[in-house]
């Protein structure tokens, strides 16, 4: 790594220090009578989903089974997290580093930074601790999710640094352009509703603008257009008195690739 590489790394991880450290002191605040640390909502959660395929969005990432751990920190208002997936096989490997601080119970912003790296795959991958804004495999996003008290949610989403850049462009007259950001930004609108004690989510989420992080197909159309049409039912399987057991099942549609997809999967949590 150069020297104009590591101080572009050191600035970005400066950046990203100084929110984090914004965020937990947010949540480390407690009320004159000094709480305790359950009293101030403290807590860490442990968790896995076993799903037959990974699908983002709209967008298949991977066909096949995987196994999706995560770990999270909550303090009040403040989230810190790890989300992790793999393939039975060893070939995919995603970890994703999250903070979200959410504001009255119902508006959520969330800084995520995503990696990942397909063994099988022919375009390589820069190693984790790259961060050049070039050559990184790295891509962050900022989030707003806001959830309503009778079931309708909205999200926005921006990736705004690293690897979301316009690779379409490579071979055309405009290539010199290629290693700048796309900004992918992807909007979704869904609403739950319980049915007989089925939670039934259908969602709707489209693109504003080119990005490859949006399937193969999307460097090849300009400005909106709809990547997710789906739907998904979900419902605790009571095992025993003490332990239910969360199935999902979701199908979907992505008009822009003119593909289908549906997978299934259970959730194990502590």
């Amino acid at each position: 790594m150069t020297v104009k590489q590591v101080i572009m790394s050191k600035k970005l991880f400066s950046v990203l220090f100084a929110m984090l450290t914004a965020f937990g002191a947010s949540a480390q605040d407690i009320d004159d009578d000094g709480a305790s640390d359950e009293q101030s909502g403290v807590s860490f959660y442990v968790g896995a989903d076993i799903s037959s395929a990974y699908v983002w969005r709209g967008v298949i990432s991977y066909k096949g089974a995987n196994f999706q751990p995560c770990l999270e920190f909550d303090a009040g208002n403040f989230a810190l997290g790890l989300w992790n997936c793999n393939d039975f096989a060893g070939n995919l490997k995603e970890l994703d580093i999250y903070a979200s601080y959410t504001v009255a119970d119902q508006l959520t912003f969330t800084l995520t930074d995503y990696y990942s790296k397909d063994e099988n795959s022919t375009d390589p991958v820069a190693p984790y601790g790259n961060y050049y804004a070039h050559e990184t495999g790295h891509t962050f996003e900022f989030s707003m999710d806001w959830e309503s008290n009778f079931g309708l949610d909205a999200s926005m989403n921006l990736l705004f640094y690293g690897a979301d850049k316009k690779w379409w462009l490579e071979g055309t007259d405009d290539e010199d352009k290629m290693n700048k950001n796309a900004y992918g930004t992807y909007f979704e609108l869904g609403y739950t509703a319980d049915v007989k004690g089925v939670a039934f989510r259908p969602c709707v989420g489209a693109v504003f603008n080119q990005s490859t992080w949006y399937g193969d197909e999307s460097g090849s159309h300009k400005g909106f257009n709809v990547v997710n049409i789906a739907v998904k039912g979900s419902r605790d399987i009571k095992i025993t008195d003490r332990f239910s057991l969360p199935l999902y099942v979701s199908f979907g549609y992505n008009p822009q690739a003119n593909d289908v997809w549906a997978f299934a999967g259970v959730t194990i949590g502590l």
